[in-house]
């Protein structure tokens, strides 16, 4: 298993709204309204963002198998710091009889602790509706992050209920986790750069655990966000996944946000 304390020296990252993991936005454990606008707001805030990327990437390995997909996320911010939120994706995880959507669906609470940390708790949901695989690959996620700053965030997930992911059924059904951290630092009020890494335990279900890795140039010309990502996973992944769904490769993501809030 590929070092993760050796990744963590070079990499750092976040594509948008996303961890060390994705470009998928709008369902990662950072990216509710309340932890993205810092502080929890004292009404409803209503946000989302529409959009496509090149290849839809999920802790390391693609979902579309390097084929672009359309993407749309929803996040409504309740008082208090509470939120729900769902996102939408075209998806062709497997090369035979394959699902065509990923639907994520997640609700949580968004704390300020102090001057300079926050924290988050949320509970997540992925579905594959009309899912012609023969394993459930429907999973439930717990996900506690800490954040510094609203700059540097440091994720632990887990899922008690993870049998399959991708196009590779598991073997076992004992649970699997994660653990990312990312950071994101804004040259301007424009262009940002964003990087993270993170470990898929997956032990419980392959036997097998990877590394994966993110750097993400973010260009935000409102309402309008573009983002050039660099993403990698170690040779581990290539246990698992099929061989068009591992690997470094350049990721192209464009989206159209909104928001209620003022």
């Amino acid at each position: 298993m590929t070092c993760l304390i050796g990744r963590l020296l070079v990499c750092l990252a976040f594509t948008g709204a996303a961890l060390a993991d994705e470009t998928r936005d709008g369902s990662s454990s950072q990216s509710s309204g309340a932890q993205s606008s810092g502080t929890p707001s004292s009404g409803t805030i209503i946000s989302g963002s529409l959009g496509a990327t090149s290849d839809f990437v999920y802790r390391g390995f693609s979902l579309t198998r390097g084929k672009p997909a359309a993407q749309a996320s929803l996040d409504v911010e309740f008082p208090l710091g509470f939120y729900v939120g769902g996102f939408a994706a075209t998806a062709d995880p497997n090369p035979g009889p394959s699902p065509q959507m990923e639907l994520d669906f997640w609700a949580g609470r968004y704390w300020r602790l102090g001057d300079y940390l926050s924290a988050d708790l949320r509970l997540s949901q992925y579905l594959y509706p009309d899912d012609p695989r023969r394993v459930n690959y429907n999973r439930s996620e717990v996900t506690a992050t800490m954040g510094y700053r609203n700059r540097v965030f440091v994720a632990a997930i887990y899922s008690p209920n993870t049998q399959a992911l991708s196009s590779a059924p598991g073997y076992r059904n004992d649970g699997a986790w994660a653990l990312e951290i990312s950071a994101r630092h804004p040259f301007n009020d424009r262009y940002s750069l964003a990087a993270g890494v993170g470990h898929y335990g997956l032990d419980g279900v392959y036997n097998e655990s990877f590394s994966y890795w993110n750097i993400t140039l973010v260009g935000s010309f409102r309402p309008i966000e573009l983002q050039l990502a660099w993403l990698g996973v170690d040779t581990d992944a290539t246990g698992i996944f099929i061989e068009d769904a591992v690997g470094d490769r350049v990721a192209f993501t464009a989206l159209w946000r909104f928001s209620t809030s003022p």
